[in-house]
């Protein structure tokens, strides 16, 4: 009793303990994590408003300096949709507004025909092995129908092992001097070439372009034709692919207690993968990219695995040491299929040992071991003259675009000093010339003979190369407005969901290599390639409901995204989503605008990051919820 005579709780009454994982689910204070976070933001949606009001310029080949009101309006009113979408995004994040089905799909999904729908799906995507089932089955009428998709690259790295092995058997295949071979045809720099003859290349990743190529010869030796080879490069990638996918939405989809996901997200996010057409053609194109989207998203989920468990404390010695092999494995194969991938594993590094340097061995054996061995067995044959390394003329695409933008629009405005420096490097003349808005590799000289001539790969110097930074600043000094209409006119099309593709994933369905090559493989299904990619495209073509289609727009969407996180002060997560930008990073700077292959990694993550999204919304309110209760 008190003095006043009121009967007091005994303490373990009045206190009641709440769990360290409630504690850590509480809401972060406001402060300068989402100050930073909204600014970011709001930089986000402008650079999306930019790009979407420039897009009409730049798709007839015009200057920003013909913004008028249409590409204010189109602006204004394309910031207005993604601030309000981040805006509410963020609102979710925090549990101000929980998801929740309207009445009328209440009541559905309480008929007995969805209730066993519900328990259907649930099943079916109750484990890894079961997803991998159901891809599998759901993309059999692409592969079965189409067997295979690739482009020029696949064909060269062909070339580049029959040329190997021909060089083996003793029959040397022409090299240097006026001999036009597989090397000048990306092109590398001559100055690149190892004085004995070579003709295996790091252009496309040496690794890949073995296991490709070296399966496509002994294709063509037991079968006489490439494509048997072909078919089963892509039948196991389809494997790969179904594998990388159901093992990623299996660790989005568990929970527990109110991180449980129901049939309707199970079910969109099993569309996603089924139905979008950028997806299933990618299962079975042999064009690097593809096999490099895969592996990330084996990675990317395995990352979210980490951070989920390191949330409430740190994962237990049998559970990190599971994860260490899928981790290095998953790296490995990135590394093997883009050369990008070594920046964004080496960024990842870095920041996994600032966030997480407790799991330190799981960090340096899943990221830096497979790093180190990759890239020294690669070195070491580009060193020995093994193998040619790629031209670095090939990360220089924006450049080289400039550059060629000011030769053909104000070639009077290139410096003395500049085109001195430049000549050696390329003949601006023919950049003039060849120069195209949204694809550089007319100014590297890509292609087949016969082709101008602008990157002059037989003849210039380490020497002279070094100049060319030097004298693509001078000459941007000059013609500041050219520069940026150059790099605008490459770039836009990924972030303005209004721009149709320039080289869709369809592309590779039905391209001249496909159709007209081989012995049997054109043959196969040949008008329903043409069928489907028409089907597509028209799809592709179709007001709003065309979007979803287009690769760009899951771009935008996975950026809103990932803004609002940040917005609303979530930035533990970095480990996810910090990759994603790096790869929209390697997008802006790829050697085309609106690749349709360049965006596969981030498009295909965007329904793991719906899906944390609304488990983020669950904690916040959880948060709050024992926030009143204490």
């Amino acid at each position: 009793m008190s003095a006043d005579g009121r009967r007091v709780q005994p303490r373990e009454e009045v206190e009641r303990p709440v769990s360290t994982s409630v504690l850590k689910t509480k809401r972060p204070r406001p402060g300068a994590s989402r100050t930073v976070g909204l600014t970011l933001a709001l930089l986000a949606c402008l650079w999306i408003a930019w790009c979407t009001g420039l897009g009409p310029i730049y798709r007839l080949q015009g200057s920003l300096t013909q913004i008028g009101l249409a590409q204010m309006l189109i602006m204004l009113g394309t910031l207005a949709v993604c601030t309000a979408l981040v805006l509410a995004c963020r609102r979710i994040l925090l549990g101000g507004a929980p998801l929740r089905m309207p009445q009328r799909l209440t009541a559905l999904a309480q008929r007995p025909r969805m209730r066993a729908y519900a328990a259907f799906i649930n099943r079916q995507t109750s484990g890894w092995r079961s997803i991998m089932r159901l891809l599998l089955l759901g993309w059999a009428w692409a592969f079965l129908t189409l067997l295979a998709a690739y482009g020029a690259d696949l064909y060269a790295q062909a070339q580049e092992c029959a040329n190997f092995l021909a060089q083996l058997q003793g029959d040397q295949p022409p090299y240097g001097g006026n001999a036009f071979t597989q090397m000048d045809v990306y092109p590398i720099g001559h100055y690149l070439w190892p004085g004995h003859p070579a003709f295996l290349t790091d252009q496309h990743n040496i690794v890949l372009t073995l296991a490709y190529g070296m399966t496509i010869m002994a294709s063509n030796h037991l079968t006489g034709s490439y494509d048997a080879g072909i078919v089963l490069l892509a039948g196991l990638q389809v494997v790969f692919a179904a594998f990388c996918c159901a093992v990623t939405a299996d660790r989005f989809l568990r929970g527990r207690g109110t991180e449980q996901v129901g049939a309707l997200a199970r079910t969109l996010v099993m569309l996603f993968f089924l139905l979008c057409p950028f997806v299933v053609f990618s299962t079975f194109s042999l064009t690097k990219s593809p096999l490099f989207a895969f592996a990330f998203i084996w990675w990317f989920g395995i990352w979210h695995q980490l951070e989920a468990e390191n949330r409430n404390s740190p994962p237990s010695a049998s559970q990190a040491t599971r994860l260490r092999p899928a981790l290095a494995l998953s790296t490995l194969i990135m590394l093997i299929s883009a050369k990008y991938a070594l920046y964004i594993v080496l960024a990842q590094l870095v920041l996994a040992l600032i966030i997480h340097r407790r799991q330190w061995v799981t960090i340096l054996s899943g990221l830096l071991l497979p790093l180190v061995l990759f890239t020294g067995a690669t070195g070491a044959l580009t060193a020995t003259g093994t193998v040619i390394q790629g031209d670095p003329v090939e990360s220089r695409s924006i450049q080289l675009q400039q550059i060629a933008r000011v030769a053909q629009l104000n070639p009077h405005g290139i410096p003395a000093q500049a085109r001195a420096d430049l000549e050696p490097i390329m003949d601006l003349d023919n950049a003039a010339i060849q120069y195209t808005p949204w694809e550089a590799d007319r100014v590297k000289s890509s292609g087949n003979q016969p082709k101008l001539i602008v990157y002059r790969w037989r003849t210039v110097t380490p020497e002279q190369m070094s100049r060319l930074n030097r004298a693509w600043l001078r000459v941007g000094l000059h013609n500041p407005v050219i520069y940026l209409d150059a790099f605008m006119a490459e770039s836009y099309g990924y972030f303005d969901p209004g721009d149709p593709a320039y080289v869709a994933m369809s592309y590779y369905l039905n391209n001249g290599y496909v159709q007209n090559s081989g012995s049997w493989l054109a043959a196969w299904c040949h008008d329903w390639r043409n069928g489907v990619t028409g089907f597509v495209r028209a799809w592709a073509d179709t007001p709003l409901l065309g979007l979803v289609a287009r690769a760009n727009f899951w771009v935008v969407a996975a950026l809103l995204l990932i803004v609002a996180r940040l917005a609303a002060g979530h930035w533990r997560g970095a480990l996810c989503w910090f990759p994603l930008l790096l790869i929209m990073g390697v997008m802006i700077t790829a050697p085309a605008n609106n690749f349709e292959r360049h965006m596969l990694p981030v498009d295909m993550a965007v329904p793991f990051l719906i899906l944390d999204m609304v488990r983020q919304s669950r904690r916040a309110r959880t948060g709050d919820m024992m926030d009143r209760l204490t």
